[in-house]
């Protein structure tokens, strides 16, 4: 199930030539997204169960996991006709944009909760009481409770790479 609260963000936009029709581009497209998650494609799903930014788009990329939630999505334009090939055919130009989004499900939530426990009960275990070193323990717990619940940036870095893999595809 889509979760509607994502936030989606503007993750790039590109602009590629080929002599292919907009439906193998699209094709191509979806099999490059597919390396990295579920592809849902707009007669699979229904518009208003996507988030408000991703609205219209042409593919939706899902590649949750139990701890965030984690998508992108892509809207292909044709930007029109810049030439001919040598055999006679039509040079298109497209544009394909991108727009990411995540967040923490509830799991990863009180998985860092209970980490940040366990990591101060431990340091109480160890210091027989000592509050300096359960302190300690604790701001390691909290540290490692802030690294997993921040935004991710692996999203990004998927979004980045399906965008050269557009440009230069042919």
């Amino acid at each position: 199930m889509i979760d509607k609260s994502v936030q989606m963000m503007d993750a790039g936009m590109r602009l590629f030539e080929t002599e292919k029709p907009f439906g193998t581009v699209i094709g191509g497209i979806k099999t490059e997204m597919s390396k990295y998650g579920k592809v849902l494609k707009p007669n699979e799903i229904v518009e208003s169960d996507l988030p408000e930014a991703s609205a219209g788009c042409d593919l939706f990329l899902d590649r949750s996991t139990k701890y965030k939630t984690k998508y992108i999505s892509c809207s292909l334009e044709e930007a029109g006709l810049v030439g001919k090939t040598q055999d006679g055919e039509d040079i298109h130009r497209y544009a394909a944009t991108l727009k990411e989004g995540n967040k923490n499900t509830n799991v990863g939530i009180y998985v860092s909760a209970a980490l940040v426990i366990i990591w101060a009960m431990l340091g109480w275990f160890v210091s027989n009481g000592s509050g300096w070193i359960t302190l300690i323990f604790a701001v390691i717990g909290i540290y490692g409770a802030w690294r997993s619940l921040r935004p991710g940036k692996d999203n990004t870095k998927v979004s980045e790479q399906l965008l050269d893999a557009f440009e230069n595809a042919k």
